[in-house]
């Protein structure tokens, strides 16, 4: 498929869009990698190839488990097909563990953890927790449904409907990874209306970008092996090596489900 004949719309943190004749996007996949919002930047091999194919392999388990998504294919191994949709102003983060921005938040008396939960990295939270953050924004910032219903970004049916399938997102990719003996920690999502409005998932999902993933051996040794974009923010590895590791232990896992079935 042809840049040509498409129509370049914008280049965001690690992925470049166009617009194709017939009005969808295509996302081509970069090696681009930025954290702090965008103060530290850099480019490792193989990334965008990496998280392109991870973002359409957990596509594929989300749409069969009947997610609906709006993943179209993927033409070459950077790039992906989209449907364009109405983009919801507002990203959704799902929370398995205290990490990140949550306990920066804690330490900054700017938010309270859930009742019993640790103020420490990789304190379990039970049942799981919910945040929502603007989307366009220059900082993005959290916010909650009040606001999210005051400036018309959802109503609440909406948060409602969307509440319940991040919850369905992060029961599927964690039943996964923990056969590849992988912890899901926490994860951002996107969703955006199609012209009839039907909510679908939307961006990307399952990629060490926008996922914090734990080795789980390692883990329930005491140690927090990061297999995602925290080797970057960290320096604590190097960032095509530890993909290219997540993406082989999931290869291997689908391997083995494949002859299992």
């Amino acid at each position: 498929m042809s840049k040509n004949s498409m129509t370049y719309l914008s280049s965001g943190k690690a992925k470049d869009i166009y617009e194709t004749s017939d009005g969808n996007l295509l996302f081509e996949f970069t090696d681009r990698v930025t954290a702090f919002d965008g103060k530290k930047k850099a480019e490792y091999q193989e990334k965008g190839e990496i998280t392109c194919r991870l973002a359409e392999y957990w596509f594929r388990i989300l749409e069969e488990a009947g997610i609906p998504t709006h993943y179209i294919d993927c033409p070459t191994p950077t790039s992906m097909l989209v449907r364009r949709l109405d983009i919801i102003p507002v990203e959704v983060i799902w929370r398995n563990y205290a990490a990140g921005s949550l306990l920066r938040r804690y330490d900054a008396s700017e938010v309270k953890l859930p009742e019993g939960v640790a103020p420490e990295e990789g304190a379990p939270i039970p049942g799981g927790m919910i945040e929502f953050t603007t989307k366009f924004e220059a900082v993005d910032r959290p916010v909650d449904t009040r606001e999210i219903l005051s400036n018309g970004w959802m109503i609440r049916e909406e948060i409602d409907y969307i509440t319940g399938m991040t919850e369905r997102i992060n029961d599927i990719l964690s039943r996964e990874l923990d056969d590849a003996s992988i912890i899901l920690a926490d994860f951002k999502v996107e969703y955006g209306r199609t012209p009839e409005g039907e909510i679908l998932l939307a961006d990307e999902a399952g990629t060490p970008d926008g996922c914090r993933f734990w080795d789980k051996t390692e883990f329930e040794d005491g140690v927090i092996k990061s297999l995602d974009k925290d080797v970057f923010r960290k320096g604590i590895g190097d960032l095509s090596t530890v993909y290219g590791e997540l993406f082989e232990r999931l290869q291997k896992q689908e391997d083995r489900d494949g002859k299992q079935d």
